[in-house]
């Protein structure tokens, strides 16, 4: 259990002594107002989420810089808190934050990075600085786990309280439930306020790994109806309630069994005795007089201070002298209004804040100028909740990679696709041209999700995006839609504010087709594999996604049972940053696949193509086709090597200068991958050192450049050899065990057997200047030799020379990608082919 700050402040027996200024028979009319009037004031942040300082770490600028009514921070509000303790007094006043307060941008990302025994919270010495009396735990505050929670809470002076909140092992309140703190009224004289606070209970969902099994979340209104009455008994002249949830969806009827995510007016509603609720956690702003109303009738004052710090709540609490003596609240009869809204940027900084952080926010800047890659070409994000786009795929390939390379080696999972989950957080992330920081990449990536992984079926992957296409309004056939605003976002019963960017998932690895004009449940159009194979029922899929959704999060279906295939507790922001520095360059041309769309309209069932069909035999005779798979995307080059030096070839492709190495002759994921040379070099396949493996190597010009090992970095071999528009072939000429260049100029070729520039060691006249040449090892006796192909006929010379072919075989098709390789491993190459079904 939590070790319980203190339970309250001041002393009960405070309340006992309150003497409001009350009318008497002497009295004038002004008196009797002026005592009406006594009052306390109540200031109140919520969903601050880290921002200190009016900085965008993103941009590098004030929040204010283009729009100064967006400025906003903790630094300012300090000033407009000074200013209202100096107006009302000091002791009058009563600060509290909802919630929510350090999480959400790149200086608590740091800090909880760097947390250590010893270190304290950023967002705590702030509140610690500006003398805050009480606070509740937000949602949020869970995402790092309990160890990191504590830690906070420890570092705060105040009160972190969170009454719903229970531990398991001994079903005892894990944080504070509620506190008293006593306050003086504007006259002078002593008032004790009773503050509670609840959490919304969704982190059981959104935070399941760190709380489940360890705590339990009740939901807050009957939590409320439990501690309201114990605050009252024990003196309380005042009940706040701290609320992490919003006011509740319209329509809806408390039932504590839902667990709801959002019941303040049900709090209101539903419990005596309170006078002001502060709500949060929805973000929303209610800067007005927001009025709910208890079951006997009291009036209860709700109020909600936006987030990001850009406001704050100021309450004025009227008391009067009850029908016991008691001081009383009364919202009525006062010339001041009860609540406002301080706004963060009508007041100037307080340097003191950004003294208290300065070192933190100084490490902060410096991480996130960090420079991890160098992007190809502009990638924004703007688009990307309408139209698939290269930097949510940016997302897509670095979840996938991670999933690949921990079920690398798992039998079960070998032939299962992987396909990926992201959703468009922001639409002014932007990877430039040029250097790509880190700031660009926690741009793009806002939240501390950690990448997860479950297995779905057919049947699952089609209800989660149909699930999805809820984000779009349903409009007519054929509707051309020239304001995606006008259909994003749609509005529901459950969610009235309309349905968030980031709660609208796109996938890859499988394409599919949303058409808006039909209705919700039937929207999901021609879900299929790239071959244009339509996806069965029963098909089995892993599915790279975040935790938050994993949990629960946004409802969609089915994740939360699934079962569990990967589970590091790897942020997915971290990996993104590993994956840029590692590869250096961000380049589309890697990753973007266009596999979703969306429109008013159906389209066609695609054409079930692949581009890489491969048909393969194993001798010169029969024409057999003995072995027929699918491998790789339309458009990919394809590769024939022998990876691992088992003796037997199999397939590569590239995109780009991405390599995808296959170790057996089957579809799939790739064994390996990585990136070597430019988009426009020409890829080389030889065993250039002997050993048994192929490797790769490109030509520049007529400058070769080679490399020992399946890797990019720097060529091991450089030399010049022949001429800029030569062809070029590979091959163990000689019978050395080692494979090296031969050039084809016209008819001619020009054999050299080291891996030198100079002269050719032989040169030879073979065939038809159309004709398609291939090298390989045709007979088995160690040496290769050169064959060629006319239509789909492969003319097999076994030596070196010209004439006339030794044999002949007519194989595949005219307009085919021809190939040759040692298939099954026996010393002889035979002949393939790749072609579009």
């Amino acid at each position: 259990m939590r070790r319980n700050k203190t339970l309250w402040t001041g002393g009960l027996a405070a309340a006992l002594a309150f003497t409001p200024s009350i009318a008497s028979a002497t009295t004038t009319d002004s008196d009797t107002e002026a005592a009406a009037l006594d009052h306390i004031t109540v200031l109140a942040t919520t969903d601050t989420h880290g921002t200190i300082l009016d900085y965008d770490y993103f941009t590098g600028e004030e929040f204010g810089a283009s729009n100064p009514d967006n400025a906003r921070g903790m630094e300012r509000l300090s000033t407009a808190i000074t200013e209202i303790r100096d107006q009302e007094g000091a002791e009058s006043v009563l600060l509290l934050d909802n919630g929510d307060a350090n999480q959400g941008n790149p200086l608590a990302t740091v800090y909880h990075a760097n947390r250590g025994d010893g270190t304290v919270d950023p967002v705590a010495a702030v509140y610690n600085h500006l003398d805050y009396d009480a606070g509740v735990v937000g949602n949020h505050e869970y995402n790092y786990g309990l160890d990191d929670l504590d830690q906070y809470e420890d570092n705060l002076d105040m009160a972190l309280l969170g009454a719903n909140v229970i531990e398991d092992a001994t079903g005892d309140v894990y944080h504070t439930p509620w506190t008293m703190i006593t306050k003086e009224t504007a006259q002078g004289d002593p008032v004790d306020i009773a503050v509670i606070g609840v959490v919304t209970p969704g982190v059981r969902i959104w935070d399941r790994l760190h709380v489940d099994g360890v705590l339990t979340f009740e939901d807050p209104v009957e939590s409320l109806q439990k501690w309201v009455p114990e605050a009252e008994e024990a003196g309380a002249d005042v009940v706040i309630v701290l609320a992490h949830t919003g006011l509740d969806n319209p329509g809806y009827e408390w039932d504590p069994a839902d667990l709801e995510e959002n019941v303040a007016t049900s709090i209101a509603e539903n419990v005596d005795g309170i006078d002001v609720i502060v709500g949060g956690h929805s973000h929303q702003t209610n800067n007005a007089q927001v009025y709910l109303e208890t079951p006997s009738g009291r009036q209860v004052l709700f109020t909600q201070p936006g987030y990001h710090a850009r406001f704050a709540s100021w309450v004025t609490i009227h008391l009067d002298e009850g029908a016991d003596g008691s001081p009383e609240v009364v919202w009525e009869n006062s010339a001041k209004p009860a609540a406002e809204m301080l706004q963060a940027s009508m007041y100037e900084k307080d340097p003191e804040i950004a003294a208290v952080i300065e070192d933190w926010h100084n490490e902060t800047l410096a991480w996130v100028a960090t420079v991890v890659a160098q992007a190809t070409e502009d990638m924004p994000a703007a688009s990307s909740r309408y139209e698939d786009t290269a930097i949510l795929d940016f997302i897509q390939k670095v979840q996938t990679d991670e999933v690949a390379r921990a079920l690398e080696g798992n039998a079960e999972y070998a032939d299962v696709p992987i396909l990926s989950i992201a959703a468009p957080f922001s639409r002014t992330a932007v990877f430039t041209e040029g250097d790509v920081t880190v700031a660009d990449m926690a741009a793009l990536y806002i939240y501390d999700n950690t990448l997860m992984a479950v297995e779905m079926t057919g049947t699952e992957v089609r209800d989660y995006l149909e699930y999805a296409a809820r984000y779009y309004e349903q409009v007519e056939p054929d509707t051309e839609i020239t304001d995606w605003d006008d259909v994003t976002n749609a509005v529901y019963p459950d969610v009235p504010n309309g349905i968030p960017d980031y709660a609208y998932d796109a996938m890859s690895g499988i394409n599919y087709h949303i058409n808006i004009s039909k209705p919700l449940g039937d929207r999901i159009e021609n879900l299929s594999y790239d071959d244009g194979t339509p996806v069965g029922a029963d098909d089995r899929f892993v599915v790279a996604l975040n935790n938050y959704r994993q949990s629960g999060g946004s409802g969609y279906p089915h994740v939360v049972d699934a079962d569990i295939v990967y589970n590091e507790q790897m942020a997915i922001r971290d990996l993104m940053i590993d994956w840029a520095i590692a590869e250096q360059v961000i380049d589309p041309a890697d990753f973007f696949v266009e596999n979703w769309s969306v429109s008013a309209s159906s389209v066609e069932d695609p054409e079930p193509v692949t581009g890489n069909v491969f048909e393969l035999s194993n001798d010169w005779t029969s024409g057999s086709v003995e072995l027929t798979f699918k491998y790789g995307r339309v458009g990919d080059e394809v590769l024939v090597g022998d990876w691992d030096g088992d003796g037997t070839d199999t397939l590569g492709v590239r995109r780009g200068h991405t390599f995808y190495l296959n170790n057996e002759l089957v579809g799939g994921n790739a064994d390996s991958e990585f990136k070597y040379g430019r988009d426009n070099d020409e890829v080389l396949v030889g065993d250039w050192d002997g050993d048994g493996t192929d490797t790769l190597g490109v030509r520049r010009g007529h400058t070769f450049y080679l490399m020992n090992t399946l890797q990019g970095g720097d060529a091991e071999q450089e030399f010049k050899y022949g001429r800029d528009n030569d062809e070029v072939l590979i091959g163990d000429w000689d019978g050395t065990d080692g494979d090296t260049i031969t050039v084809r100029r016209d008819t001619t070729f020009f054999v050299n057997n080291e891996l030198v520039g100079g002269n050719a060691d032989t040169s030879y006249a073979y065939g038809r200047t159309g004709d398609t040449a291939l090298a390989g090892d045709f007979d088995g006796d160690g040496n290769d030799t050169v064959l060629l192909i006319r239509g789909n006929v492969f003319y097999v010379n076994n030596a070196l020379v010209g004439g006339p072919a030794e044999s002949t075989l007519e194989f595949g098709h005219e307009g085919d990608t021809f190939l040759v390789g040692d298939w099954d491993g026996d010393g002889t190459d035979t002949p393939g082919v790749n072609h579009v079904n």
